[in-house]
């Protein structure tokens, strides 16, 4: 019988907000790591939590949901509550989305090519990738039933790349709840930063309807 560490606040960790919105996958741990990002501060682990986030009927199914994403490494838990990023969305998002690149240059849209935020460049041409990005988004959502067919060759990202293959541009579909965002990154991505972690945290409080 799984049992709880008393005094447990969960947080997603960089790699745990990715596998939650990487996909539009309908599972328990996603659902998971959703429900604990759609929290404005780090939530206390309990039973009735751990069923409630999960969607499982009982205590052992949706406590080893979450030993699972811990084994993962997609969970920690601390021993005092953490917030959520805080501000407004027009405060907040261009110094998180600095940090997802090494050039710090990022631009994040809605599924209507709207720049909802950016970082390192004028707004001309955060606009006109903000709508590049919602296009792309637009046809990974058409075809994602021909791209399942890739199976384990299936990537997460689209790239604009040079003859050696090289991408200097990627764009990433992000899946916050049923809201679905774009995320263009210049440069090499790093999304095993802290920052991306808090980026996702403060889209799911204000976008993560379940």
């Amino acid at each position: 019988m799984l049992e709880i560490v008393p005094g447990s606040y969960l947080t997603v960790t960089p790699y745990g907000a990715w596998h939650a919105i990487a996909r539009a996958d309908e599972n328990a741990e996603r659902r998971a790591l959703l429900s604990i990002m759609h929290e404005a501060s780090s939530p206390l682990l309990s039973t009735t939590q751990a069923r409630t986030w999960t969607a499982c009927d009982n205590d052992e199914a949706a406590l080893d949901v979450l030993l699972r994403l811990q084994e993962k490494a997609c969970l920690e838990a601390w021993p005092e509550p953490r917030p959520a990023p805080s501000g407004t969305l027009e405060e907040t998002l261009p110094a998180l989305l600095a940090g997802l690149s090494d050039t710090h240059q990022a631009v994040l849209a809605d599924s209507m090519g709207f720049c909802l935020a950016s970082a390192g460049y004028d707004t001309d041409t955060a606009e006109a990738l903000a709508a590049v990005g919602a296009d792309i988004l637009s046809v990974a959502e058409r075809q994602s039933k021909a791209l399942s067919q890739l199976g384990d060759h299936l990537l997460d990202g689209w790239g604009n790349v040079d003859a050696a293959g090289i991408s200097g541009l990627s764009f990433w579909p992000m899946h916050i709840g049923k809201t679905r965002l774009a995320l263009t990154v210049s440069g090499r991505p790093r999304f095993n930063q802290r920052a991306f972690a808090d980026l996702v945290w403060t889209l799911c409080v204000r976008y993560g309807e379940l």
